[in-house]
Parts: C-alpha cells; sequence; structure tokens
C-alpha cells in the first residue's frame, strides 16, 4: 500500500502551482496585454497616416509589437508544456529549456537508447526544469548528461553539475521521482543525479500475416 503524500508536501505544490499561474497570469496581462495594445494603437494610426514614410514606420512598429507578443506566448507555452517533449523527445526538450534559461550556452546531449513513456519523460522534465531554475539565480549554466541502461528494462539516469543555494522545493521533486519508481539524490560535489525506470514499453503491434 502506497503511503500518502505528507500535507506539507501539498501545501508545497499548491504553493508553486499558484506561483506559476500567478506569473503566468501577470506575463499575460502586463506583457502580451501591453503588446497588443500597442498593436491596436499602431493600426488606428496607420489607418490615418496620409504620409507614407509616417505609415512605413508606423506598419514595422506594429511588426515589431506583433513578434514580441509571439515570443512571449512561445515563452510562455515552453513554459507550461515543452512541445519538443511529445514531437522529438526527452533529450530535444531539455535542450531547449537550458537554451531557453541560459541564451547561448552550449550543450550537448544524448539521446536516450529508446524513449521512456510519457509520464515518465514528463517527470524528468519537470525535476531539472525546477534544477535548472535553481540554477539560474547562481548566473552559470550548468552542464547535463543522459544516459540509459542498455538493459530495455532497466533505467535512465540524468546528471545536472550544476551551483546552486538552498533548493526549497527539493522535498517535493524528491517525492515526484520517488512516485514513478525513481530517485532524485545529491552526487558528491556539486551535482544531481536523477535516476527514473523507463516505465511500460509501447505494445507492439501483432503482424498481420
Amino acid at each position: 500500500m502506497s503511503t500518502p503524500p505528507s500535507s506539507e508536501l501539498l501545501l508545497q505544490l499548491f504553493r508553486l502551482q499558484e506561483a506559476d499561474r500567478h506569473r503566468v497570469g501577470r506575463a499575460l496581462h502586463n506583457q502580451v496585454g501591453q503588446a497588443l495594445s500597442a498593436i491596436r494603437m499602431g493600426a488606428h494610426l496607420v489607418q490615418s497616416e496620409d504620409d507614407a514614410d509616417l505609415r512605413a514606420e508606423d506598419l514595422l512598429e506594429i511588426i515589431r509589437a506583433s513578434d514580441e507578443a509571439v515570443a512571449i506566448v512561445r515563452d510562455l507555452h515552453a513554459t507550461l508544456h515543452p512541445p519538443q517533449l511529445d514531437s522529438i523527445g526527452l533529450d530535444a526538450a531539455l535542450r531547449a529549456e537550458h537554451e531557453r534559461l541560459f541564451p547561448g550556452a552550449a550543450l550537448a546531449l544524448a539521446a536516450l537508447p529508446h524513449a521512456p513513456d510519457t509520464e515518465t519523460a514528463l517527470v524528468a522534465f519537470r525535476i531539472a526544469q525546477a534544477l535548472l531554475r535553481a540554477a539560474v539565480a547562481a548566473d552559470r549554466a550548468p552542464a547535463m548528461m543522459l544516459a540509459g541502461d542498455t538493459d530495455a528494462a532497466g533505467a535512465f539516469t540524468l546528471d545536472l553539475l550544476m551551483h546552486t543555494g538552498d533548493i526549497a522545493e527539493l522535498p517535493l521533486l524528491q517525492a515526484l521521482a520517488s512516485a514513478v519508481g525513481g530517485e532524485l539524490t545529491a552526487v558528491a560535489g556539486a551535482s544531481w543525479r536523477l535516476r527514473l525506470p523507463y516505465g511500460p514499453l509501447p505494445v507492439a503491434s501483432a503482424d498481420p500475416a
């Protein structure tokens, strides 16, 4: 029989979820809302502008504001659910998140021998995402290494070499890893190791012949 999560962990999860909702709401209101207002104002100016040069200038401003709004929305979408996780895989999603948080920092991350199941991959990504956010405060891009056991029924590991202070949500991250049959542990030095099972393998379709 599984042990129910403690009330402290549930409360911590609730606080983290609310913090994420607040951050997304603030970005939508302050950044996307302002960009859309600028686009609307620019469109009205273009309608009433007779000078061709000023009209072209206003159109360029509309394009700039549109690009800014699109970039913000894409960033929010990547934060809420990385598109690479479904279409390309865990390694691509981790590289994209690393680049998003540490622009210009190179990261070579090999793909796993085979993909984890969807839920396990998402757990791995969310734990890595939380650790990467903790590294942002230290202003130092961490290195990551992804490796899988050769046994198809084995597990995979994600090592993060990073410098951070205290990680407030560490008990929650460790409980999340444990919930899918894995573990998150500190390794000698400034690094973390996440080890998770691949999860159930997809059932091969029967040969129609």
